[in-house]
């Protein structure tokens, strides 16, 4: 017999295993008749400095049936899952991309029977490190595989934060295919799952693994240059390998699993009459912090307390009068920030995490929305925008690097004069961010900073630092598609994840190529 027991407040201070044990036998059940106890979720509350407590939602294995429950005590719902079977006659289908859509897509269909064709870009995970270690220590950019391309797709090269406000019945497949494929147990039952950048390495290759067994095909450093479309429908892809050689590959679906920094993809898919349109994004910097001055604002006294680990936060701000939001995103605790460069003469960066999340600092995107057509009003207009902030980050620079100023220089229009601690692997160059960003960006960074300025102490100050730019928080336009998720008006085609403007993260965007391809390749058993 299984029940559950939920909103179990602990204090760090206390034995957890003991305290939770002992609310259990409080509610009237018998310590022999406990069998197993298991976490459905753990989160922190910290709201209250002086007691920083654990709140838990249990699941408790009975030996023996208890009629008679504690009110506390709840029956665990029976998920039911709906049964698909696989269409017949489908032809031939490939996956473009092996980011977290295009992955669990892939899988997804081989789940079902079918052996689809991967195509990526970028090198496996291990040679795309090589190529990224080499990008940091001599300015040699893979635009083919580099943070942003390549095995595992961006989300690999992140804080590898696992937390979705998407609701699914997918997550939990996703986050057992992740556990089977080595990442850590505890993403099943924490309330900010995370798994690092290490860990993610190993866990995208264990993937691709089952794929092959199952009967995936996959082909690295292979682009995709075009897709044949006649009369409206997917007719072949037309590839090109590492060493030029071309070759042209009839299929009759297409799973579109690119990222949101495919940018030559968007203008292929607009030179062939895809219709797409444009979504808004976000733009800004990263704040970087010493590690402990977050803890210090997130626990106060308890920030050295051994259960802690490195403070997280997530912090919104309204400007009601433009109706524009400016906020934190992908904050990466005892994380480093990255180059996150993939075309030649443009810079940006971008953050991540090791599992351990122990580094010097901690830092997050710290990012002003940027409505529909706010910088043009044709379809790439906004890719634009961004690809303008990355080359002229570029010029400034003098190649591959950062612009960095501190958060009270940066409020009093001021260049910082002195050398900023970073994390940051490449060159940064001292720059008034004020001329990096036209007004209405830097204007609604300093009033969200202001705000936190007397809100969240540590924040802004002098060891609080940004570093810019942050430009590819999402997509800037979305492949548009029908309630089966194939596009609009190309048959055989269907775009996923994050760069089709239908996922924010690791797991929606894998989530979207599952549940995508259940509503295109199969049917309800039901």
């Amino acid at each position: 017999m299984k029940i559950n027991l939920n909103n179990i407040a602990i204090s760090i201070e206390k034995d957890q295993d003991k305290t939770i044990k002992n609310e259990i036998i409080h509610r009237g059940i018998a310590p022999e008749n406990i069998e197993r106890i298991d976490y459905l979720k753990r989160s922190i509350d910290s709201r209250k400095k002086s007691e920083i407590r654990f709140v838990y939602n249990l699941e408790i294995t009975l030996k023996n049936p208890v009629k008679d429950l504690h009110k506390d005590f709840l029956m665990p719902k029976e998920i039911l899952e709906e049964e698909r079977v696989p269409k017949k006659d489908l032809g031939k289908i490939a996956v473009i991309g092996t980011g977290p859509a295009g992955l669990f897509a892939a899988l997804r269909l081989c789940q079902h029977g079918f052996k689809p064709v991967i195509f990526e870009r970028g090198e496996m995970v291990d040679d795309r490190d090589k190529s990224i270690d080499t990008f940091y220590t001599t300015d040699i950019l893979n635009p083919n595989s580099n943070i942003q391309f390549g095995e595992g797709g961006a989300g690999t090269y992140s804080d590898g934060k696992l937390n979705t406000r998407i609701r699914s019945g997918y997550i939990n497949r996703v986050f057992l295919e992740l556990v089977s494929a080595g990442a850590q147990e505890e993403i099943l039952w924490s309330y900010k799952p995370h798994v690092g950048t290490d860990i993610l390495k190993v866990v995208v290759k264990n993937i691709r693994e089952k794929i092959k067994a199952m009967g995936g095909e996959f082909h690295f450093n292979t682009l995709v240059e075009n897709i044949v479309i006649l009369d409206n429908k997917v007719k072949a892809l037309e590839i090109v390998d590492k060493f030029g050689s071309r070759d042209k590959v009839p299929f009759d679906h297409v799973i579109l699993g690119v990222g949101h920094s495919a940018r030559d993809t968007y203008r292929m898919l607009h030179r062939n009459g895809v219709f797409m349109e444009n979504k808004a994004f976000a733009v800004g910097a990263r704040i970087e912090h010493p590690r402990r001055d977050i803890d210090e604002m997130q626990y106060g006294k308890s920030m050295n307390h051994p259960l802690l680990e490195a403070a997280t936060y997530n912090l919104a701000y309204n400007n009601r009068e433009e109706e524009r939001g400016i906020f934190s995103f992908c904050m990466c605790p005892g994380g480093v920030i990255v180059n996150a460069a993939s075309e030649q003469g443009g810079t940006l960066v971008n953050g991540m995490s090791y599992s351990t999340r122990d580094g010097e600092f901690s830092n997050s995107a710290l990012v002003v929305g940027v409505k529909e057509n706010e910088f043009g009003d044709h379809l790439f207009s906004g890719m634009e925008f961004q690809e303008q902030l990355e080359r002229k980050t570029f010029e400034l620079v003098n190649n591959y690097g950062a612009l960095a100023q501190n958060t009270l220089d940066f409020l009093n229009d001021k260049t910082t004069t002195r050398e900023l601690k970073s994390s940051y692997p490449m060159r940064m160059k001292n720059y008034d961010l004020n001329n990096l960003f036209p007004e209405v960006i830097s204007k609604n960074m300093k009033s969200a900073m202001k705000y936190w300025e007397k809100t969240q102490r540590n924040f802004i100050g002098k060891n609080a630092n940004l570093i810019a730019p942050e430009t590819r928080t999402s997509a800037p336009i979305r492949i548009t598609r029908n309630e089966f998720g194939e596009s609009l008006n190309i048959k055989g085609l269907f775009p996923v994840g994050e760069g089709a403007g239908y996922a924010g993260g690791i797991v929606s965007a894998a989530v979207d190529g599952m549940r995508i391809v259940d509503l295109a390749f199969t049917d309800s058993k039901n």
